[in-house]
């Protein structure tokens, strides 16, 4: 990145921060202890996403005030690629074995009820360098949530994902929507997130629509500074990294964490 480049784009990125909207965790995140306690037992969560005919997200500048993350600096030669982390915990072990393979990093969004049921899986993630985010307690529709449902579903992840991980986490995806509300952010920024994580490329993977496509659908939409969504929960996905890794290098660009990739590292 051209240092001119990145200074405006760091400078921008960080005015958002110091604001009161938007929902990545700020400087200043509420504690673990006063978010409310995770039960005990809880239904399986769906690896769903939305419907291919859900909203999509904007192409409004990334670092403006109020407006989801939706990729990343384009003069840096990476992407995020970040995982919608549910379902069968073997495929997400398969996801790391590739990952690794490739010298990858990744952002895995968890569902609360999944780490619930699955705990070490989150130490699996971060001691592989990647970067843990909160993607809801129990995977609703959030549009359809009203205020105090929305802050519990953001809390109750954050306070699991906190004891687990050590250390409060930098993002947060609304469940069931690329995008969010009013209601959403402000839900979100009661937990310390203030911008939520969106992504610029969607190959609808959750769709179950085979490895060559989830590879094509990548490959085809990325460019540098691109976030990703996929999904561990999918064969398909899985089956799909080796390719998509090795396109991705092919075009000379890394997979890193968000975090990385919006400091622009590459």
């Amino acid at each position: 990145m051209q240092a001119s480049s990145r200074r405006a784009f760091l400078v921008s990125l960080g005015a958002v921060a110091a604001g009161t909207t938007g929902c990545s965790a700020g400087r200043t995140e509420g504690s673990a202890a006063s978010s409310p306690k995770a039960p005990s037992s809880t239904a399986r969560p769906t690896s769903g996403s939305p419907s291919p005919t859900a909203t999509r997200p904007s192409a409004q500048d990334p670092t403006a005030s109020g407006a989801d993350l939706v990729h990343g600096p384009r003069d840096v030669p990476a992407v995020a690629l970040t995982f919608h982390g549910a379902g069968d915990p073997s495929l997400t072990r398969g996801a790391l074995a590739a990952l690794a393979a490739a010298d990858a990093k990744v952002t895995v969004m968890a569902v609360g009820t999944w780490l619930q049921q699955n705990p070490s899986l989150a130490r699996a993630v971060l001691d592989a360098g990647h970067e843990l985010g909160n993607h809801t307690w129990s995977h609703q529709a959030m549009r359809r949530l009203g205020p105090v449902a929305c802050r519990t579903e953001i809390a109750r992840a954050k306070a699991l994902i906190t004891e687990l991980a050590g250390t409060p986490v930098r993002w947060f995806r609304p469940s069931g929507t690329p995008t969010s509300t009013a209601t959403i952010r402000a839900a979100a920024l009661a937990s310390g997130y203030d911008r939520c994580l969106s992504y610029d490329v969607d190959p609808l993977d959750y769709t179950d629509p085979g490895a060559a496509a989830v590879t094509r659908g990548v490959l085809s939409a990325v460019r540098p500074g691109s976030i990703v969504s996929l999904h561990l929960g999918h064969a398909g996905t899985v089956a799909a990294l080796p390719d998509v890794l090795a396109g991705l290098a092919d075009r000379g660009l890394r997979a890193v964490t968000t975090s990385s990739l919006v400091q622009g590292r590459g």
